[in-house]
Formats: C-alpha cells, structure tokens, sequence
C-alpha cells in the first residue's frame, strides 16, 4: 500500500504534467499567431509596393 507521502507525490507529478502541457499549447499558440500576424503584415507591405490594396483593387481602375 501507498503511504500518505507517495500518493502526494504522484498527485503533484500529474499536476506538474498537466501545467507543463497548459503552458506549452499557450505558448505555442503565441508564436503561431505571431508567425501569423508576421506574415500578413509582410504580404500587406508587398501588395503596398506593388501598388495594389490588401482588398485586391488598385487605386487607378484602367478604364476602358
């Protein structure tokens, strides 16, 4: 049989388990977003280079 001291311990072993995974999904979770927001901010500045708006319409429609 586990005595009082074991049981604690193994509580605070899973407890530990389960904060590391909780704070690993946040922080991965962070740096996919900021990869993300990096990347559209990136495709924002070229789409401004090559004259066109982010919406897809430039700002001198040809008229023919």
């Amino acid at each position: 049989m586990m005595s009082e001291y074991e049981k604690s311990k193994k509580v605070r072993r899973i407890a530990s388990v389960i904060y590391l995974l909780i704070l690993g999904i946040i922080v991965g979770g962070t740096l996919l977003s900021e990869q993300k927001k990096q990347a559209a901010r990136q495709e924002a500045q070229a789409l401004t280079r090559s004259g066109e708006t982010p919406g897809g319409f430039s700002e001198s429609p040809d008229q023919k």
